[in-house]
């Protein structure tokens, strides 16, 4: 039996040169519709698809491929592949698609009559289960890709890894078309942004299913939230949701950055110890709690002009006094980190990992020098460990018992961080004598702890796994610092 392929396009672009391609190679070409007749009208057999389905078309157009005989001829494998050619019914060996073109209604209402008919469906249907039978099939999808798909058949080409590139590439293709129909249709149902991280840039936001995060958040009061609201607040959660969970704490973050995290026996208390650490960049930033807002410090916030304060509860005169602020966006919501992948994207293409959810308990750490930490040390080590790691590489964090001192972020030498860090503390009068410091990563050479040391770290942590660790250890050995390890690395770019 021939080779054959199904073809059903709405861009023609391409479409001669193709079907005349897999024509001359022996190919039996399938298509309905207005792809059928342009191939006709190029002078190339064509077999119309209702010679399988039996139906030329239902519902005035919509429906010509959804079909179960047409989807058993992409579907079939092994022996019932085998006993579909010695039947002498068609099965394919390439589908090519060009879907609708969607982003035609990216300016269409949501619910407009001419964006729903720009939704395709059976283009995506037929794909998708091709790709899922790449053993045998060639998903083509999209006129961009068809020269690419007669050069591999015409080649020797055609080979499993080729078949599995192009499936993989239609679950791309596809799902970025279904993403543009769901921030179509969901409008009117997410937040509106007015613009991304700068006012020339438009910007949407899209929740995932289940819903859960800030998609089932409730924000009774302040002004809609921004994308750089968003990402903030997303970071400080992460962050607050770190802290010992046996105490109240709370994260003021400004840029993806935190200014200072505190730990205290009440919200007030927890807020004072991550405010002394910075008393000037946290003004319009976010405020993280893990515990509820109550008035005691709503009193103490008066002064303080916020974007966003997140906490899973208020009081009712807390909630109150705070919906006097118009501006202020009060987010009631249980800080937690996501569990799902990161994904951020890059030229051409999209970076996906896991997230960095990982806290090395006290148990899995090492303790490298001569001088153990103390009880009092190792609880602060803990809390500046969480902290470091929502802190952009490189990152120093340097702090007590209580929370943060000194947060140093970003700097393209580690040491010059550390010196940031040292600077900001000095700057809000924090005295630094006996207090910790967290590396996100390790020390390369000792320059590091020794600055470190005549600031008045006692103690420091951090992963370890230079080639000079041990020029780093003596360093802190010389000066009575005691340092441990985690064995765990903590980047954030």
């Amino acid at each position: 039996m021939a080779k054959a392929a199904l073809i059903s396009v709405y861009d023609k672009t391409g479409l001669a040169a193709f079907a005349r391609g897999l024509f001359d190679m022996g190919y039996s070409l399938y298509a309905s519709g207005g792809t059928a007749g342009e191939i006709e009208k190029q002078g190339i057999p064509v077999i119309p698809t209702e010679t399988i389905t039996g139906v030329v078309s239902l519902l005035g157009g919509r429906v010509k491929t959804l079909h179960p005989e047409l989807h058993a001829a992409i579907l079939a494998d092994g022996a019932d592949r085998e006993q579909r050619v010695s039947e002498g019914r068609v099965v394919f060996d390439i589908v090519a698609v060009d879907y609708y073109p969607f982003h035609k209604a990216l300016d269409l209402p949501a619910d407009s009559r001419e964006a729903i008919e720009l939704v395709d469906v059976g283009g995506p249907t037929m794909a998708r289960a091709a790709a899922k039978n790449w053993t045998h099939v060639v998903s083509a999808v999209g006129v961009d890709c068809f020269p690419e798909v007669l050069d591999a058949i015409g080649n020797n080409g055609n080979t499993p890894e080729f078949r599995r590139r192009m499936a993989a590439r239609t679950f791309s293709v596809t799902s970025a078309y279904d993403m543009q129909v769901a921030l179509k249709l969901e409008e009117g149902f997410t937040p509106v942004l007015r613009y991304g991280e700068n006012p020339h840039q438009k910007a949407k936001i899209h929740f995932t299913e289940p819903r859960r995060g800030f998609a089932e958040a409730e924000i009774p009061g302040g002004k809609a939230m921004s994308f750089n609201n968003y990402a903030d607040a997303s970071a400080a959660c992460a962050l607050a949701a770190d802290l010992p969970a046996d105490r109240s704490g709370v994260i003021l973050l400004k840029h993806g950055n935190p200014c200072g995290a505190g730990v205290g026996n009440t919200a007030t208390e927890a807020f004072e110890n991550a405010f002394r650490a910075d008393r000037q960049s946290p003004y319009g930033g976010i405020l993280a709690c893990n515990r509820t807002i109550d008035t005691e410090l709503t009193s103490r916030l008066k002064e303080l002009f916020l974007e966003v304060i997140i906490a899973p509860d208020y009081t009712e005169d807390a909630m109150k006094r705070l919906l006097k602020r118009p501006n202020l966006r009060i987010i009631v919501l249980t800080p937690a980190r996501d569990t799902k992948p990161t994904i951020r994207s890059i030229w051409g293409g999209l970076l996906v990992q896991e997230q960095d959810n990982a806290v090395e308990p006290r148990e899995a750490w090492t303790t490298v020098t001569s001088r153990k930490p103390t009880d009092q040390e190792l609880e602060a080590l803990d809390i500046a460990w969480r902290v470091v790691k929502g802190v952009k590489s490189n990152a120093i964090v340097i702090g007590d018992s209580k929370g943060t001192l000194g947060v140093g972020i970003g700097q393209p030498s580690r040491v010059e961080s550390l010196d940031l860090a040292i600077r900001r503390a000095q700057r809000e009068g924090n005295d630094l004598a006996g207090s910790v410091l967290a590396s996100d990563a390790y020390f390369p050479f000792r320059d590091g702890p020794d600055e470190a040391a005549r600031a008045g770290v006692k103690a420091i942590i951090q992963p370890g796994g230079s080639i000079r660790d041990q020029e780093v250890i003596d360093a802190c050995n010389q000066s009575g610092i005691a340092m441990v390890f985690t064995g765990v690395r903590h980047f954030l770019h």
